[in-house]
């Protein structure tokens, strides 16, 4: 028997370079300008594309600010490491800290602030950025734990929260910088190491 036919889609398939590209000029004019030089209007100039093309992918310039942002982040790598857990983890966490506080971790912050807790922007940002950390940190913590490279804490759910709960006490205060430094004295002070 032959198989029907898949419907088409309807519409032009949209081209990954778009995407790229509109990505691209949004991390550019967030890291530039802040949160208010964001609009799909300076978004489409910079990289030459329609506003419907933008409506396409996302349904407003803080929508994409965000995109921008969790992209430029990058997923951090919870699997096997050539280097020890522990300073996979150390890196993890500085990674987390250098997105923090480049000019477009400041403007995110700013309109996590700012959103209710149940937007889509803040269930992104809760989502792909915090809850991926999160992770990637409990699996290197873990073994960590294993190898005997840290002092086990009493609950790993509550010394994961001491560790990132500083970060984004900083992020939002806005009292103090979130720097390597800080980074590491806080993980020093969680999960000291044997």
């Amino acid at each position: 028997m032959s198989q029907a036919p898949s419907p088409a889609s309807r519409g032009r398939p949209r081209d990954p370079r778009t995407r790229t590209a509109i990505l691209t000029a949004a991390r550019a004019l967030l890291d530039n300008g802040g949160l208010t030089a964001v609009t799909i209007e300076a978004i489409a100039a910079k990289a030459g594309v329609s506003r419907p093309t933008i409506y396409r992918y996302w349904p407003n310039a803080p929508a994409v600010a965000m995109a921008a942002f969790l992209e430029a982040s990058g997923a951090p790598a919870a699997g096997k490491t050539s280097r020890s857990p522990l300073a996979a983890l150390r890196a993890q966490l500085h990674a987390v800290a250098d997105a923090f506080a480049a000019p477009g971790g400041r403007s995110v912050a700013a309109m996590v602030a700012a959103a209710q807790s149940e937007t889509e922007l803040a269930k992104a940002f809760r989502n792909e950025f915090i809850a991926r950390n999160r992770d990637a940190a409990r699996l290197m913590l873990e073994r960590c734990i294993a190898e005997q490279l840290v002092f086990p804490p009493a609950d790993i759910d509550l010394a994961l929260d001491l560790i990132f709960g500083p970060l984004f006490y900083r992020l939002l205060m806005g009292h103090a910088p979130i720097t390597r430094g800080f980074v590491d004295q806080l993980l020093d002070a969680v999960v000291p190491a044997l």
